[in-house]
């Protein structure tokens, strides 16, 4: 008989309910739940935090998580929480609610029938109240994605900060194993949890996004003929962005300057925001809000380069996602980038502001330059690869008496 794995998928179940998304974390989830559909190692159950416990959604639930996120995430255009009038967002609001009270529905308390079981959460939500976790019938894994509250507490809120202190004291004294995307990742975490008993290994991500059939350097994806660099990602702080709009303020100056095309939705980098709310001074840059996914991909192909200046990643998955489409990119020189993009990318200071104006006055005006860094790129990691890693480590765990 198969064992159980119970997937922790609150995070999807509460981006159904409402809106919002789809951040990196959010895609990773989304592909363990649709892995989770398709593997047959074992019994799955997608499960998700129902006050303080986990409850088993019923395979009808679980299918209309899949679905409505499919819609919502992949072929139409993300909306915010509070996006649109006040009205259609209590609107809403009242429906999102609506959709948890279905998905609830006929939802029972986690029961593996006596045989070996593993439970795993893959994205963060509800491990901040250990008592969901305390007494469930197997062993519990988690994956972390990264520190960044805790170990660069300057670029979060102090909400945000304590709300991971409390995830990793509830993985301290109840995980037997944690996974991380990165060693980068799994370092900050000995240096948070260094009497931890749990075990931890790494996982690398495949891409987030579709495949598209576009050509880096073409432009002609992006919806304009002008060369494009991408930037993919929520605006916060730490992704410093303001780097690449104050760049822009002198690239727009020369003839034909290139076009920056920033994607993702807003976040706590305020100074970034108000630059790009009086974006008629920033020549050549275009925010675009969340897009679905098959637009961002359709985008990001017909870039000339991805740009990812952030001062601290846990992994970086759209580099991943642009190595798949064979599009350059140009990172800040920090360890979770070096460990996932390899030799692929042209790396500097996020600092440096001169370096990265030459490097994208390089890669904008002389093609064999862009050509030589095509063909530096590596082949991207893949989830088949990761998942046949993580099945063999769940499957071990799931043997292990509970805590």
């Amino acid at each position: 008989m198969r064992p159980v794995l119970f997937l922790d998928i609150s995070r999807l179940v509460r981006r159904a309910e409402h809106f919002g998304g789809p951040t990196g974390i959010d895609r990773v989830e989304l592909k363990w739940a649709e892995w989770l559909a398709a593997q047959d190692a074992f019994d799955g159950r997608a499960v998700t935090r129902a006050g303080p416990r986990l409850v088993s959604l019923t395979e009808r639930s679980f299918h209309a998580v899949l679905a409505t996120l499919d819609a919502r995430w992949r072929r139409g255009r993300p909306l915010g929480f509070r996006e649109g009038s006040p009205p259609a967002a209590a609107y809403r609001a009242f429906a999102g609610r609506l959709r948890r009270w279905k998905l609830l529905a006929g939802a029972r308390p986690l029961d593996a029938g006596g045989r070996p079981n593993v439970t795993l959460n893959v994205g963060h939500d509800g491990l901040d109240v250990a008592a969901r976790f305390a007494r469930l019938p197997g062993s519990f894994a988690a994956l972390v994605h990264d520190l960044i509250p805790l170990a660069h507490p300057h670029y979060d809120t102090p909400r945000a900060t304590a709300l991971h202190a409390r995830r990793l004291a509830t993985l301290t004294e109840l995980a037997d194993h944690v996974f991380t995307p990165s060693e980068a990742v799994a370092a900050d975490l000995r240096a948070h949890a260094p009497n931890a008993r749990f075990t931890t290994s790494v996982l690398r991500f495949g891409p987030g996004l579709p495949r598209t059939s576009g050509t880096s350097g073409t432009s002609g994806t992006s919806g304009t003929s002008k060369v494009t660099f991408v930037h993919l990602s929520t605006i916060d702080r730490r992704k410093n962005l303001s780097l690449l709009l104050h760049l822009w303020r002198e690239l727009a100056a020369a003839p034909d300057p290139p076009l920056l095309l920033v994607i993702g939705r807003g976040g706590n980098d305020h100074t970034a925001l108000d630059l790009i709310a009086r974006a008629g001074g920033l020549g050549g840059v275009v925010a675009t809000g969340p897009l679905g996914d098959e637009e961002v991909a359709a985008r990001l192909a017909g870039a000339r380069a991805l740009l990812t200046p952030s001062f601290a990643e846990g992994y970086g998955l759209p580099i991943v996602e642009a190595h798949q489409m064979g599009v350059p990119v140009v990172a800040s020189d920090i360890p979770a980038h070096r460990e996932v993009g390899g030799l692929g990318p042209t790396y500097l200071s996020p600092l440096d502001g001169l370096g990265w104006k030459a490097a994208i006055e390089a890669l904008a005006g002389d093609g064999a330059h862009h050509a030589a860094r095509v063909a530096a790129i590596p082949p991207p990691p893949r989830w088949d690869a990761m998942f046949t890693e993580a099945t063999q480590v769940l499957l071990t765990l799931s043997e292990r008496a509970p805590r």
